[in-house]
């Protein structure tokens, strides 16, 4: 009788000792569709890209992006803190999960890191490290933010010579990150505002030289305009994750 106590005492030391399984998708479909290139479609005069952003329902998530971009949404970190093969934010892969109702986007998130581990071999490590950047605040007594309510699924951002407008609003968050190229350093929002603020700013801007390019966002004359928002940037130094690619795959395992 003491033995087989001891036994149940062992096994029940056993199980507890043993990690819980990732959280996983109940369904997932992994495909690489092609490269960045390849997503864009002419339609008439413009050119425009057919990928999707990340769209979270009640029991799915579904994504056509460049594999850079799963990423950073599966560890919640920017491009600077993420280093890796190029071919990150070239190839272009489509995801379509299942999940059960009322899982949380933290969890989806994780659900994401195993499928990556599964279907693509992912294998990561994080090292903190400081990194100078530049942090988005509100100017103090500022109120110019109009946020629009209830959030859209989606929104997209129209460039041009002394102009940047979202359409029709924007996270800071996603500000932050137009804002990083033109900054010259990462720009991190510290705001604290979570909604999607309509975001139109204009701006006395050069016209390229002769036989120059003009690149979308580079314009630095996009940082003094964050003003007419009521924010500003402000120098910094942060430690935060770098997450480390040892190893991926660029072709899934079959679904």
């Amino acid at each position: 009788m003491l033995r087989n106590s001891l036994l149940l005492l062992f096994c029940a030391a056993a199980l507890c000792g043993q990690e819980a399984p990732a959280p996983a998708f109940d369904v997932i479909s992994v495909k690489h569709v092609g490269d960045v290139q390849s997503t864009m479609v002419q339609e008439g005069n413009m050119t425009r890209s057919n990928m999707q952003p990340f769209r979270y329902t009640a029991g799915s998530v579904s994504a056509k992006v460049p594999l850079q971009a799963i990423l950073l949404e599966a560890y919640q970190v920017k491009a600077f803190q993420l280093q890796g093969p190029d071919w990150l934010n070239q190839e272009v892969y489509q995801i379509e999960a299942r999940m059960q109702d009322g899982t949380t986007r933290e969890v989806a998130r994780q659900m994401l890191q195993t499928a990556l581990a599964e279907r693509l071999g992912l294998k990561v490590r994080r090292e903190p490290k400081e990194f100078p950047v530049y942090v988005l605040v509100v100017v103090p007594g500022s109120n110019k933010l109009e946020e629009i309510t209830p959030a859209p699924q989606g929104y997209g951002v129209r460039f041009g010579r002394g102009m940047l407008e979202a359409i029709p609003c924007m996270p800071l968050g996603s500000l932050s990150g137009t804002l990083q190229q033109a900054a010259g350093r990462p720009v991190l929002d510290e705001t604290g505002k979570k909604g999607c603020y309509k975001i139109k700013l204009q701006w006395s801007a050069d016209p390229p030289s002769e036989g120059g390019v003009m690149r979308m966002g580079a314009d630095p004359g996009v940082i003094s305009a964050i003003s007419q928002l009521g924010l500003k940037l402000e120098s910094a130094k942060r430690t935060l994750d770098n997450i480390i690619i040892e190893k991926v795959s660029k072709e899934p395992t079959e679904n």
